[in-house]
């Protein structure tokens, strides 16, 4: 959300108007007249958004209020507060009807976005650092997996999935992950590397790590947006995922690798929320492993009409193209 909030922020500079981002916007903030209009960028949450509402209600400035969320908020602490009292505008389809689910408001639905200016300053490094990777692994196919290790992010399946490939395909390829220190003990197989640690890299070289790649998996069950396929896509890479709301918004099937879940569980969250995940077994991912790796070595045209068809498709999420909605709600013409 940060990355997207300094997006907002380009855009609206480009618009003559100043920009500050904050942590906290505060009474004392809407009583300064030079503030013209606030918008709020957050989980939406009950710890996060009622931070929101004492300067929403108070303010006249014109203002906004922009969430994600996984699952479906749990009801009772929204009970009794006066977050209904906040107009929302909701990251993608999936967290506006989760958010309608306890009767509080949404009036748009605006995906994130991507800027192609910081995707070609990108290229360089991720040229230099594919270059490097090609040296040490040859001809092996370069998965990539840029996520966090937490329960919706489903990398238990991934490590099983993995397994399944090595039984027929292990010389073939390799899996790259940018993630947490402790999913170390999932990824044992010779062919796996954990190259760095989720947080640690600027999004600069973060975006390098997709134009290195071959493909990039994001075996995630549960998301409020889906960021890293968006941000895969836009630097040329095919993306293995299940096909589930919110990704199936701005995903496609024609030249990403896709399955279908079997079924939705609910997972609580502490008291935030209920999670919505979408389940899958590991011999669907492995499949589609297998299925990439043979494209990507057999038949390279197909594999290349692929990366192109995700690029051309990814640029309706240029910033430019997407945001402006969002400061039409603050009056940001």
């Amino acid at each position: 959300m940060i990355n997207q909030a300094n997006l907002v922020k380009k855009l609206v500079i480009e618009r003559g108007f100043e920009c500050e981002l904050k942590k906290y916007i505060s009474i004392q903030d809407s009583f300064n007249p030079d503030n013209y209009a606030f918008l709020w960028m957050t989980l939406g949450a009950i710890d996060f958004v009622s931070d929101c509402v004492s300067t929403y209600l108070m303010s006249r400035q014109k203002k906004a209020v922009y969430i994600t969320i996984e699952g479906v908020p749990q009801p009772a602490p929204f009970r009794y507060s006066n977050v209904h009292k906040l107009r929302f505008i909701a990251v993608s389809n999936y967290a506006r009807k989760c958010y309608e689910q306890i009767k509080l408001k949404v009036i748009d639905v605006i995906h994130h976005a991507i800027d192609f200016q910081q995707v070609e300053k990108a290229r360089n490094l991720g040229e230099r650092i594919r270059k490097i990777w090609k040296n040490k692994f040859k001809d092996r196919v370069i998965f990539l997996v840029n996520s966090r290790h937490d329960p919706r992010k489903n990398l238990p399946t991934l490590a099983e999935a993995i397994k399944m490939v090595n039984e027929t395909h292990k010389d073939k390829y390799v899996v790259l992950l940018h993630t947490d220190a402790s999913a170390r003990a999932l990824f044992q197989e010779d062919n796996t590397f954990i190259i760095s640690h989720f947080g640690t890299l600027t999004y600069d070289k973060t975006l390098a790590l997709y134009h290195a790649c071959d493909y990039t998996i994001f075996p995630s069950v549960c998301e409020g947006f889906g960021l890293p396929v968006l941000e895969s896509m836009a630097c040329g890479k095919p993306v293995l995922h299940c096909w589930f709301e919110p990704l199936s918004e701005f995903s496609s099937k024609e030249f990403n690798f896709v399955w279908d879940y079997v079924e939705e569980e609910l997972v609580k969250n502490i008291y935030r929320q209920y999670w919505i995940f979408h389940l899958y077994p590991p011999e669907f991912l492995a499949d589609m492993m297998k299925y990439a790796i043979d494209i990507y070595l057999n038949s390279k045209s197909e594999y290349e009409e692929y990366c192109a068809k995700a690029y051309e498709h990814s640029l309706n999420w240029d910033y430019r193209k997407v945001y402006p909605r969002l400061l039409g709600h603050l009056d940001i013409a």
